[in-house]
């Protein structure tokens, strides 16, 4: 996970760039597995977009979400077998 946060280009921002302290990286990668199980736990779950996520020394804050939902089809309960 921590190289989903360091790897962008944009990675230094939230490491100290500029004179501004760190970013909370631990509430970072909590948002991350938050959203990964949120994606795993809802297979309805077609699209989530977070912009901007705020996020200074103590805290994380998503500012703005988008979730976007899409009907499933009921599974069958029987699985199918070859024969």
């Amino acid at each position: 996970m921590h190289d989903l946060i360091s790897g962008p280009r944009c990675a230094p921002l939230l490491f100290g760039a500029h004179g501004s302290g760190p970013a909370d990286l631990e509430g970072l990668e909590q948002l991350l597995h938050r959203l990964s199980r949120m994606a795993a736990d809802l297979p309805q779950l077609a699209e989530a977009d977070f912009n901007p996520v705020l996020a200074t020394p103590d805290w994380v804050s998503v500012l703005d979400a988008r979730v976007r939902l899409v009907p499933r089809d009921a599974q069958d309960p029987y699985p199918r077998r070859l024969r």
